[in-house]
């Protein structure tokens, strides 16, 4: 029996974005695992993935929790490339309620997750995301 390559990519896609997402949604320090060594900016700027926690640890401390997390993925997109590497992205829309001091607002909007094939996994190269800025 054949494996079917376009299902098992789209799913480990999808399922490192929800990985990451809920990660976001409990500020978690796991989403660090969804993210490569490098991330790939407009510009053909390229940051470490250091950089990118620390921001996103500023990000995560301005606020006391986030509630009511909730997304939808509305597509998904890879290529497969020459040497086992890949490009691929997954988007959609989320939101949810950033709570400080007793004072909530809420934080919503589209958002799009850039990913790398590498070595076998995929991992987010580039980020779109609501309350998030480079």
């Amino acid at each position: 029996m054949q494996e079917n390559p376009t299902f098992n990519h789209q799913a480990d896609i999808v399922n490192s974005a929800i990985r990451f997402i809920n990660s976001w949604f409990k500020q978690s320090k796991l989403i660090t695992e969804e993210l490569n060594d490098f991330f790939i900016l407009p510009g053909r700027k390229i940051i470490g993935k250091d950089i990118i926690i620390s921001r996103l640890k500023g990000i995560f401390g301005k606020s006391d929790e986030y509630v009511g997390g909730r997304y939808d993925i509305i597509d998904v997109n890879f290529e497969l490339l020459n040497d086992g590497k890949g490009l691929g992205f997954v988007e959609g829309v989320a939101g949810y309620r950033d709570i400080l001091k007793k004072q909530s607002k809420i934080v919503s909007g589209p958002f799009k997750l850039y990913f790398a094939l590498q070595n076998g996994n995929w991992k987010i190269v580039n980020i779109e995301f609501p309350g998030f800025a480079y």
